[in-house]
């Protein structure tokens, strides 16, 4: 039997940011449905178990939002932002990133999110709404800080992201006659994850290279009078 239910993790670019300075840092966010027992599995694959999934998400003092990937939002207000993420079918996983600047402080942790979840629950028929939950950022005067690795989910699910987002600009820059500039952006991208696949071993990389190689090729024929 499937568990009713959606559940969520966030996870930081870097779990630790430098208190001196003014910081970047990226969140992802994941979402997903309860455990499917493995005699169920292919009759509950295919239902509908989230419908009208909505993330309210408030920011703390002194931090910004820079830029959103996998989702779009209603920005309220300086500090309030709504987004619609739709649907969720059982056995999946969804998941966007937020890009935030995050002011200097003093060492310490410091709340920096603050997430609520509402949801129609499609196996009650009832609208759910989840506790908030508040997301901290810890704050340190090492200054080795900034040389620290991002992690590496998230990195990867921006990445991903931001091939898209080249593969977008690139097709308009092709719509308007700019094939050289528009080649040279998706070029870029599919070399990039052609390096990442090599330095970390990871066929996922290496199949996101192949896609951009031959969309590029695509996209050339498509558009080349």
């Amino acid at each position: 039997m499937l568990q009713s239910g959606l559940y969520s993790d966030f996870t930081w670019s870097h779990s630790h940011v430098f208190a001196g300075d003014t910081s970047q840092v990226f969140l992802l966010i994941e979402w997903r449905t309860g455990v499917i027992r493995q005699n169920k599995q292919s009759k509950d694959m295919n239902r509908c178990i989230a419908e009208d999934i909505q993330l309210h998400l408030q920011l703390g003092e002194d931090v910004q939002l820079e830029s959103m990937y996998g989702c779009q939002g209603e920005v309220l207000n300086d500090r309030n932002i709504s987004l619609s993420l739709g649907s969720l079918f059982a056995g999946k996983t969804k998941q966007l990133v937020l890009g935030l600047r995050v002011g200097a402080r003093q060492s310490g942790v410091y709340p920096i999110i603050t997430a609520l979840w509402t949801y129609m629950d499609t196996q009650k028929q009832k609208v759910v709404l989840q506790p908030s939950r508040t997301i901290p950022l810890q704050f340190s005067n090492h200054t080795a800080l900034k040389y620290r690795r991002v992690d590496y989910r998230v990195e990867k699910a921006l990445k991903f992201y931001q091939n898209a987002s080249a593969l977008q600009q690139a097709r308009g820059e092709m719509q308007h006659g700019n094939l050289g500039l528009g080649e040279r952006l998706i070029l870029r991208q599919a070399d990039q994850m052609l390096l990442y696949a090599i330095r970390f071993d990871d066929i996922d990389y290496l199949q996101e290279a192949e896609v951009l190689y031959k969309l590029n090729g695509l996209y050339r024929n498509t558009f080349d009078p």
